[in-house]
């Protein structure tokens, strides 16, 4: 796991501040002097606050930050409500002469470090290791966003009709107004959350460096992927940028962001991977669109082939938006069986929006592989083709469990009357699977409710 910039606190800066901080505790302040007390503060209160102190070194005049340390004090250490805010200005004061940094003052900086390692799917637990905050300051952030988020959901309420709420206004005009712009841009601004993530990778990696010159670096190896070593990409990059990103390349791959395989070229990781997939759709859209127009689709398969998993689905899923069913169908189709399980489960799961892959789909019932058996299952329950029904029948005897529960499943979705009688024989089967009978029910009511008479009142409402 990456730690947050150390901002270059030597380690006789580190031993000053622990001494620091122990003449505030025990000196200063009269702490307790029994060997437990004693033993609770040197080896966990001191180093909790040398690492929260030492990864936001910028901000330790900051407002907020100076209440995220009074929190620490009053709900991780259990100090009494009535000295934290003199004890917190104090411990601060040591850090403050000992290191020499700009200063962050802006009261929302510590809440956009933490929303930023949030938004990229760190768990809260980790961004409280990272950061030095409390976890319990953090869960109440995201409880607020959440609650928030609800209410804007419901109402579509400006900043000003949320302050007017009672229970929003509690948080204060400045932790509102920050959550009230995070929860808009994340809803409504192109690459919001994208840009956010490569902001924190650029933090985590302490050079100075646009997000455009990381996404441009990216982008390269996707391009390369599996072909590039690190020279070779220093020399796609240019002379001029070859020491600065020589350092870049071995910080992501220290950060698990890029990764080596066995020939020592460069790949992208999941994550990276996901994260520039954003910034390729349109260039990559264009040219699916400029391939599938001129019915060029041997072209628009070569260009998903060729792609990184994790952005060929991204990709996978710009074209049930952007093209018609017929075309979306036939180029994704082409590709299915010809990159990984992964993507082939993923594709079921797309073409359960096709009734043209009725025909694909019935092949599939018939795979080996339980999971692909189980995923045209569902599909075909969703297309609603009852052409399937004597099929999925058949399948309620599978061996797999899983495969049984998508059968029953997709037959109930079909509201498919034929299958009345061997679903009550399974949903009464206490022989079989608890989940498997569950299914059989649920799809036994949905058969019933699909083929009741309009107008007529069920048993069970």
């Amino acid at each position: 796991m990456a730690e947050l910039i150390n901002w270059g606190w030597t380690k006789s800066d580190l031993t000053s501040l622990t001494e620091s901080l122990a003449a505030v505790l025990l000196e200063e302040w009269g702490g307790p002097r029994s060997p437990l007390a004693l033993k609770y503060i040197n080896e966990t209160i001191i180093p909790d606050l040398v690492h929260c102190f030492s990864n936001n070194a910028d901000l330790l005049i900051n407002t907020t930050f100076a209440e995220i340390i009074q929190w620490k004090l009053k709900n991780q250490f259990a100090n009494p409500s009535a000295v934290v805010v003199d004890l917190a200005k104090d411990l601060l004061k040591p850090a403050q002469k000992i290191i020499n940094r700009p200063q962050i003052t802006d009261p929302k900086e510590p809440w956009r470090r933490i929303f930023r390692l949030w938004i990229g799917d760190e768990s809260l637990p980790n961004i409280a290791e990272r950061t030095g905050y409390p976890l319990d300051y953090l869960d109440l952030l995201v409880l607020r966003l959440k609650k928030l988020k609800g209410f804007t959901a419901n109402t579509r309420a400006s900043l000003l009709e949320c302050q007017q709420n009672t229970e929003l206004r509690e948080f204060g005009f400045e932790q509102l107004s920050f959550l009230y712009q995070f929860q808009t841009a994340v809803a409504g601004e192109s690459l919001y959350k994208e840009r956010l993530i490569l902001e924190q990778v650029i933090w985590d990696l302490g050079m100075p460096l646009q997000v455009q010159d990381l996404v441009t670096l990216l982008e390269i190896i996707h391009t390369h992927e599996g072909e590039l070593d690190e020279n070779s990409l220093i020399s796609a990059l240019g002379e001029a940028t070859g020491p600065l990103f020589s350092c870049v390349i071995d910080g992501l791959i220290s950060l698990h962001y890029i990764q080596k395989n066995k020939a020592g070229k460069l790949t992208l990781s999941e994550k990276s991977a996901k994260t520039i997939a954003g910034y390729l759709l349109p260039k990559l859209g264009g040219q699916l669109k400029r391939a599938v127009s001129i019915g060029d689709f041997e072209s628009a398969k070569g260009i998903l082939l060729s792609q990184n998993e994790a952005v060929l689905i991204r990709l996978i899923d710009w074209t049930l938006c952007e093209l018609n069913q017929e075309q979306a169908y036939k180029i994704l189709s082409n590709i299915y069986q010809k990159v990984s399980r992964r993507v082939d489960i993923y594709l079921l799961k797309v073409f359960a929006n096709f009734p043209l892959a009725f025909e694909l789909l019935m092949k599939c019932i018939g795979d080996n592989d339980s999971l692909i058996r189980a995923k045209a299952c569902e599909a075909l329950g969703q297309i609603g083709n009852k052409d399937a029904v004597f099929s999925l029948i058949q399948l309620l005897r599978d061996p797999v469990v899983g495969v049984r529960e998508m059968a029953a499943h997709g037959l109930g979705e079909m509201g498919a009357v034929a299958a009345v009688k061997e679903l009550s024989r399974v949903a009464e089967d206490y022989g079989e699977s608890f989940n498997v009978r569950e299914r059989a029910r649920g799809a036994l009511r949905k058969i019933e409710k699909i083929n009741l008479p309009k107008g007529k009142p069920t048993e069970n409402p």
